[in-house]
């Protein structure tokens, strides 16, 4: 018989063990299950169920890990950053840099662009208006004569047309001129442009051809007509831009194959043909464009202007040169189209007792070929002379069965 306990004044009274499990465990079903007991069999897989549920929760509900919150900071941190620095910085105003001299060596100054100016403009204005008075009591000079103006700046597909006002090339040493051309050459050099050189004009009238990087050779002026000056290099190298001369006849002579070669253009242009720099000569050369073929096709042709007593050398409907030519007097070089047939590099006429070298024949017989003169106007049997130089070039280029037009 088992005894019972005495209670102890005060003490709670507690249910027996076995009913408060049960008690605990029904309350637990009546919330998910039917109110009814688990039976006795599927109470450790009921806890196994509770346990695995309980993790998953727990796993879900868990913080995103430190390593996140990190990272999302810092984010915040530079967003914030960079929309203060944009409401408080001011854009920084474009400039373009100027060359000047400083103890005879090149320096560069800025000049602040206006808004809607052109920055190759700016540069060359702040070229003519030369350093500020801060500038040069730090030492800046320039070469450029005080009161030069620059009366046009003309940007095209592959260079510039500058021109300026006389006292550019006024009286000075020849070093000292070439520092003047020295200034304009870096100056336009540290701009941002396709194009890779520059027409110098005097008033409109060619002075000399500078290329931007390239060192200019020191300044050998002629006085033209009206006394505008040029460089015999300077027309040179504008005449071998537009197709006239090869790069190795640049010379900075004027020798026979520069007279040929501003015959042509004069001829090409309808200026009068007199092989000399005329002023009309240096006006044509500042703004003209190499020859245009009539004839655009592959391969090589030939193609002979009587009228203008030009001969074209065309290739993939290219210009590879302009010639200065004579044809036949009284028209007697026949118009039309035609091939070379026959080539001789000392052909002998029979019925005019003359060797022609470099001939090459393309129609009865007559040929192109060169002849000791070749004036401004149509002056052969039929022949088309060529001057010496061009003849030789003229008859490598044109093989058997090249095209020859003749207009």
């Amino acid at each position: 018989m088992a005894l019972a306990r005495r209670r102890v004044p005060g003490e709670r009274r507690q249910p027996p063990s076995g009913r408060a499990v049960a008690g605990t465990r029904l309350r637990t079903a009546n919330e998910n299950a039917d109110h009814s007991p688990d039976p006795p069999h599927k109470r450790p897989l009921a806890v196994t169920v509770l346990f695995a549920l309980a993790g998953l929760l727990a796993l879900d509900l868990r913080p995103a890990p430190s390593s996140g919150r990190a990272e999302a900071a810092p984010a915040r941190v530079r967003d914030a950053a960079v929309s203060k620095d944009a409401a408080v910085s001011k854009p920084k105003p474009r400039t373009v840099e100027v060359a000047f001299f400083r103890n005879g060596r090149l320096v560069f100054v800025e000049r602040p662009v206006r808004k809607g100016e052109r920055a190759d403009l700016r540069a060359l204005k702040g070229l003519v208006q030369g350093p500020t008075r801060e500038e040069r009591a730090r030492g800046v000079e320039s070469a450029l004569p005080n009161g030069v103006r620059l009366l046009a700046f003309r940007p095209k597909r592959d260079h510039w047309h500058v021109s300026f006002t006389r006292s550019l090339l006024g009286p000075a040493t020849a070093q000292k001129q070439t520092l003047r051309l020295a200034q304009i050459s870096a100056t336009l050099r540290r701009l941002d442009a396709p194009q890779s050189y520059a027409v110098i004009s005097l008033r409109g009238r060619l002075a000399t051809v500078v290329t931007p990087g390239k060192r200019h050779p020191t300044w050998r002026g002629r006085t033209g007509e009206k006394g505008f000056a040029y460089s015999v290099r300077g027309v040179q190298t504008r005449l071998q831009q537009l197709g006239y001369l090869s790069p190795a006849q640049v010379t900075g002579a004027l020798d026979y194959g520069t007279s040929q070669a501003l015959l042509a253009f004069q001829g090409w242009e309808g200026l009068a043909r007199t092989g000399t720099v005329t002023g009309q000569t240096q006006v044509a050369l500042v703004g003209a464009a190499a020859p245009r073929p009539r004839v655009r096709r592959s391969g090589r042709v030939i193609e002979i202007h009587r009228g203008r007593g030009v001969l074209l050398a065309v290739e993939d409907g290219k210009l590879y040169r302009a010639v200065h030519t004579s044809t036949g007097a009284y028209g007697r070089t026949p118009a039309g189209s035609f091939r070379v047939y026959r080539k001789e590099t000392m052909s002998w006429s029979y019925p005019f007792g003359v060797w022609m070298p470099f001939a090459s024949y393309f129609v009865g017989g007559i040929a192109m070929h060169q002849y000791p003169s070749v004036p401004s106007y149509p002056a052969s049997h039929g022949c088309v002379r060529l001057p010496a130089g061009d003849a030789e070039r003229i008859y490598r280029f044109a093989v058997h069965g090249t095209p020859v037009y003749v207009y």
